[in-house]
């Protein structure tokens, strides 16, 4: 579906007769401007600037075949006596290379350099290495080996043929082929060679005697492979498609004149059918493009010349283009260029010295909106409307026929102006339909050029207005844009009385542009890309017709291929999306992808292709919205955004329509805001997207109109699907997140996500319940039961089919069978028997194909049962135990026994306390059950409440015991009678193991203790300050006796803590310092170095660090751990703070981190026994001791701060993407991978330094 558009025709200047043109290679970049032309057998290097004169580099005689080697920077030059030369492109100097002393006829090297090929007078084959070492050396005339011939096993001959009426006869005449036969002596002699374009074959083409000409195959190693199959009528052009699968030459039969395709082993592939007659029309060149895109066939005729360029497409070819030149100056050669980005660059050198280099790119000539897209081929212009029908190509819609070949068109609204290569343009307008073009043939508008025109190759050709068209004429270093008027005045005919189109203005650009594109919010503004600088030049038309550049529009670095202006239709803005040779796409300068293949825009999107991949990016905000995987290779055709398509054509030709959800959600959206339900159902259920959008799209406006959406969706089914669809989710905010802006979404003030599926069942069930009319009662029947499903409300939707069972049986039968294909039938009999209603059981149990003897039994033991125990049997039945118990509990005293099992069974103690809290002695059973399970399970404070209420005390008291809750063992004993003193002193002890020594003083003072002991309490939990108060308040002297010594002893006591804490602080710090200088002095060294197997196994399996270690060795394999109890064994064993440990630094960071925190925990006793000591009458003994508490804490806490950073480094805390950071990437940090691997050990928390949480714990008298 793509069409060969002309970008610019450059002219230069380079020398008279020339016979072969030498690009040099594109190393930076920038293509080169020197190239070399021979001439008359004169080398010559030409620049394309116009001003400098060709410079003669050598001067040689009879060259047969020429060369520029790359990596030598030479020009390799073969002559017809057999001296191969080099030749210093720069000096002129010449070097010889080798010599044939029976001359050479013609010489071809290898599309990589590597190996030369030559053919000699004598008709050998010699292949010489790029140092001009002989490989191999053969006769062209030599045959295949035996095994290597072809095998012919008889099908087809003439025998085994039906004659019809000649009779068996005719198959025993023999023909004389004489006559059919060429005289090979007469046929033109030339030998040529050509390369595949690996440079693994080449192929030789000559005229073998007796046999006319042929071709043979060989090998990069001068072997022969192959020979042609017998043809006749070959001649002696020959090319070899550069990706290898042609081997193209032409052939003339008797009824048509052909490109014939050969296969590699000589056989004969297909054909190329040409539109003219190889003896009136004889192929001069015949050439492929470097990327084997394009055929270019030269043909001369006495009056002309002509270039055909042939594309394939699905197995078709197509004739694109058509160029004519005039004998008056004959073409002397044609040439691909071979360099990167320039692949259709076509050079043409005309004898006169002219050099015309077109460039070619590929494009698809759309119809803006509409689907239409064109097809040159040959004389006809194939026009397919992809919005109505995808018609495979080389097959479309409608066909426009013309007498001359077709080189370009441009479309604007209804009109198609067609430009063919003899420069006539035919107009047709008002072509509305293919059908309309299918029905008749329309009409078209004949413009011939005139005088000015009729010289000028246009590029670029494109419709401006209704009235004028634009196109480009490159010449020099600068361009001119032409406005082109095909309103014809009537003076405005040539001789013949033709009307002819002309020049109306025009604008001369400085360089070479390649590409312009029409703005769509004005009709007169469009943008002109150049290839020098990358300008893109927005130019306007005034109101005298003349032209103007208005600014620059955007700059790219290097120039675009490819421009198009698109148009947001929602705001009516626009913009400009460039293309780079690249493959790099920008929009208005900003970068949008890379490797990209094709685009489009559709809609309020672009859509552009990579390797393998669709992708969309919304306009407005640049912002990619969807992708999706495509074929390998497929490019865009054109996109619908009215049908939601998107055409793809696949790398071998043929086409793919897809309807990308991003475009169908814009659609279904506008219908949506339309309240146009019905459309939008239709689309979403034949694109099989998610219904959820219909209410998500929009929720308030949904809750608003759902009586519209009711009325609108006139299908039950439709309804039902809709509703069964349901979700409790946001599809705008998840899957389909790609059409909607979370913050535009609105919700009514009691709609929850969560709950949407209840919020909309009862919100559409509310609207189709109350109505009367019967076309609607049978409309939302279905609906209803949907509803009631999608509510769980299965009990009230049987309930409704039973009451239409009373009024029509057929229809409840239905209604019964929709119900049992959303619900499970089981699960229906279930909800059935929950009703309590055995008809409504029966009628569900025979619609449901369940064996009678499956559940008749069981109903019938039901139904003999009183009314409550049968129900209590239904719901223990069907699990509902909660229910079950108030049935059971109705049955009365009988059944206490099976009640209190029951509750024990299911654990319904609350439900069975209130069931019988009016029977007063089961309920306290079921309080002491209740207590036996609490107890059980460890909660004891709660079993100890029940065990009261059940009235043993006893229980109750022990329970309280055990969670030390004082208080209430004290009421307790009280109302049993035990001496309270005794059983307070008995709580004293656990009370002071459990570090409740405030609690347990009072315990001691508030029940007997004397005064003695009360002090006892206190200095056994350190709470010095509380014995100076008691003591205070009594006479005698306990201060001095017993107060004073003990935190005196405990304030030392507290001071060595201190220093020792401080002291293996620093400890365990230096030993993780030398430690990781150590380890870093390793990473330096070797870092090869064995580390401990026990250390590899604990290494993740995410690397092959540990694996690739010991690949290889005979060292054993250590034990894997695998069990979770054993590693966690091991672990504890490799993180010890044993020296010499190979985890050493991970068990210290471990260490640290405990001892940093218990030493933060010091702040408060160490401020609570300073003030005791301050207390002291004996300010001798307390108030040094204190400061120097004080001033030991001081010091440990600040030494502490100051390490925190040093122990806990950044490496430390990593995070979580570090692992896989040091897995990317060619080069591996094993290392770094090391490290991460060995401290993924330590806990998450302590791989961040702790907290300290400083108080105001320091006395100001102290400092």
């Amino acid at each position: 579906m793509r069409n060969l558009k002309l970008q610019y025709c450059k002219k230069l200047d380079a020398v008279v007769h020339p016979r072969h043109l030498l690009l040099q290679p594109d190393l930076d970049g920038d293509a080169s401007e020197t190239s070399f032309v021979v001439a008359d057998n004169k080398i010559y290097a030409v620049r394309e600037s116009g001003d400098i004169e060709p410079k003669l580099i050598a001067d040689l005689p009879d060259i047969v075949g020429v060369e520029f080697l790359q990596l030598d920077n030479a020009i390799c030059v073969a002559s017809g006596a057999g001296e191969v030369l080099l030749v210093d492109p720069q000096t002129g100097a010449t070097s010889e290379g080798t010599y044939c002393d029976v001359g050479i006829e013609r010489m071809a090297w290898s599309p990589n350099q590597e190996v030369v090929a030559f053919v000699t007078r004598t008709h050998n084959v010699v292949l010489m290495t790029s140092t001009f070492d002989v490989i191999a050396e053969q006769p062209l005339d030599a045959e295949l080996a035996p095994d290597q011939q072809f095998v012919n096993v008889g099908w087809g001959k003439k025998e085994t043929q039906f004659h019809g009426s000649e009779g068996k006869q005719a198959a025993k005449q023999t023909t004389d082929d004489s006559k059919s036969k060429q005289d090979w002596q007469e046929l033109n002699q030339e030998v040529n060679i050509s390369w595949r374009g690996d440079g693994a074959f080449f192929v030789v083409s000559y005229v073998a005697a007796h046999v006319g000409r042929t071709f043979k195959v060989y090998d990069c190693e001068g072997k022969l492979h192959h020979t042609a199959e017998k043809s006749v009528d070959l001649q002696e052009v020959v090319a070899w498609r550069p990706s290898g699968n042609w081997i193209s030459l032409p052939q003339r039969f008797p009824n048509k004149s052909t490109i014939a395709l050969f296969e590699k082993n000589g056989l004969r592939h297909r054909e190329l059918v040409l539109p003219f007659d190889l003896q009136q029309e004889p192929v001069v060149q015949l050439r492929w493009s470097e990327d084997s895109d394009i055929l270019a066939i030269r043909t001369a005729t006495k009056e002309e010349q002509r270039v055909y360029l042939y594309t394939i497409g699905n197995y078709h070819w197509y004739l694109k283009q058509v160029l004519i030149f005039d004998q008056v100056d004959p073409l002397a050669l044609l040439h691909w260029d071979t360099r990167m980005g320039a692949e259709h660059s076509l050079h043409i050198l005309k004898e006169s010295g002219k050099h015309l280099v077109y460039r070619w790119a590929f494009a698809v000539d759309r119809r803006e909106r509409s689907g239409v897209v064109g097809v040159i081929d040959g004389k006809r212009l194939l026009l397919t409307n992809f919005s109505t029908a995808v018609v495979p190509p080389p097959m479309s819609q409608g066909v426009l026929e013309l007498n001359n070949y077709i080189n370009a068109f441009t479309w604007y609204e209804t009109s198609v102006c067609v430009y063919t290569c003899d420069r006539k343009m035919y107009f047709y307008e008002q072509l509305y339909s293919m059908e309309q073009l299918i029905k008749q043939k329309p009409q078209a508008t004949l413009l011939v050029p005139d005088a000015e025109l009729s010289r000028l190759t246009l590029a670029n050709l494109t419709y401006f207005t209704c009235d004028n068209l634009l196109a480009t004429h490159s010449s020099g270093g600068s361009t001119r844009i032409l406005l082109l008027n095909k309103e014809v005045d009537e003076d405005e005919t040539n001789e013949q009385g033709e009307p002819c189109y002309r020049v109306q203005s025009s604008l001369r650009i400085s360089g070479l542009v390649n590409a312009l594109t029409i703005g769509a919010n004005a009709l007169n503004e469009f943008y002109v890309q150049t290839v020098n600088n990358g300008h893109t030049y927005e130019v306007s038309l005034k109101a005298d017709n003349s032209l103007k550049v208005m600014r620059t529009h955007v700059q790219l670095s290097q120039p675009a291929d490819e421009i198009q202006w698109f148009n947001i239709i929602s705001d009516s803005t626009g913009g400009l999306i460039t293309l780079r040779n690249q493959q790099l796409l920008h929009m208005d300068g900003y970068r949008i992808a890379e490797d990209v293949t094709s685009f489009c825009v559709v809609g309020n999107y672009l859509a552009y292709t990579q390797l393998n991949a669709l992708h969309f990016v919304r306009l407005r905000d640049r912002r990619q919205v969807a992708s999706r995987n495509i074929e390998r290779g497929g490019k865009l055709v054109t996109g619908v955004a009215k049908e939601a398509r998107v055409v793809l054509q696949l790398p071998r030709g043929n086409l793919e329509a897809i309807c990308p959800r991003v475009l169908v959600l814009e659609l279904v959206g506008a219908l949506l805001d339309k309240q146009q339900y019905k459309e939008a159902m239709k689309m979403l259920r034949k694109q099989r997207l998610n219904l959820n959008i219909i209410c998500d799209h929009n929720v308030k406006q949904f809750v608003d109109s759902a009586g519209k959406f009711l009325s609108d969706i006139d299908q039950s089914q439709w309804l039902c699907l809709f509703l069964s669809e349901l979700q409790n989710e946001d599809v705008s905010k998840g899957m389909y997140s790609s059409n909607y802006e979370v913050a535009k979404q609105t919700y009514p003030p009691d709609f929850r996500v969560e709950q949407k599926v209840e919020y909309i069942c009862r919100l559409l069930g509310q609207l189709m319940e109350p109505t009367t009319s019967p076309e609607l009662v049978e409309r939302f029947r279905l609906p209803i039961i949907t509803a009631y499903v999608k509510l769980g409300r299965l009990e009230e939707a049987l309930q409704r089919i039973w009451a239409a069972k009373q009024e029509d049986p057929a229809l409840a039968d239905q209604l019964l069978k929709y119900l049992l294909y959303l619900v499970d039938v089981n699960d229906l009999y279930n909800v059935a028997l929950g009703t309590y209603d055995f008809g409504l059981v029966l009628f569900v149990a025979q619609k449901s194909q369940k064996d009678p003897k499956e559940f008749l039994p069981f109903l019938n033991e039901l139904k003999a049962l009183p009314t409550d125990y049968c129900k209590f049997r239904i719901d223990d039945h069907l699990k509902r135990y909660a229910t079950a118990l108030p049935h059971l509990a109705a049955c009365g005293k009988e059944h206490y026994e099976e009640a209190l099992d029951f509750i024990r069974k299911h654990g319904l103690y609350t439900v069975g306390l209130s069931c019988y809290r009016e029977h007063t002695e089961f309920h306290k059973s079921i309080c002491v059950a209740y207590a036996d399970h609490l107890r059980a399970n460890a909660k004891l404070d709660n079993a100890s409440l029940m065990y009261e209420r059940g009235g043993q005390l006893q229980q109750a008291l022990l329970s309280a015991k055990h969670t030390l809750d004082w208080q209430r063992v004290l009421v307790l004993a009280k109302k049993l009678g035990e001496p309270l003193d005794q059983v307070a002193h008995s709580l004293v002890g656990p009370l002071q193991q459990q570090g409740r020594h405030m609690e347990a003083y009072e315990l001691v003072k508030e029940h007997g203790g004397d005064r003695e002991r009360q002090l006892e309490v206190l200095l056994e939990g350190h709470l010095y300050s509380r014995a100076i108060y008691e003591a205070g308040l009594q006479d005698g002297d306990a201060l001095a006796e017993k107060i004073a010594p003990a935190l005196l002893a405990y304030g030392a006591q507290l001071q060595n803590s201190l220093n020792a804490d401080l002291q293996l602080f620093l400890d365990y710090k230096q030993r993780l310092l030398d430690i990781r200088q150590r380890n870093a002095k390793f990473g330096e060294g070797d870092g090869n170095a064995d580390v401990d197997l026990d250390e590899a196994d604990l290494l993740s399996d995410t690397t092959s660090l540990h694996s690739s270690r010991y690949s290889g060795t005979s060292r054993g394999t250590g034990k894997t751990f695998r069990s979770s109890k054993n590693r966690r064994k091991h672990e504890r064993k490799l993180l010890s703070l044993k020296p010499g440990n190979p985890f050493e630094d991970i068990a210290l960071i471990d260490a640290l981190h405990n001892h940093v925190t218990k030493i933060a925990q010091q702040q408060q006793p160490v401020r609570d026994t300073c003030k005791a000591l301050l207390l002291l009458d004996s300010a001798a003994d307390g108030d040094p001791l204190a400061a120097a508490l004080q001033r030991e804490l001081k010091t440990l806490l600040n030494v502490v701060e100051e390490s925190l950073d040093e122990i806990w480094t950044p490496e430390l805390v990593g995070n979580g993407t570090s692992l896989a950071q040091h897995l990317t990437g060619p080069n591996v940090d094993y290392l770094a991978l090391q490290k991460e691997q060995r401290y993924a050990l330590i806990s998450p928390l302590k791989r961040f330094k702790p907290q300290l949480n400083l108080m105001d714990w320091q006395h100001e008298i102290l400092q």
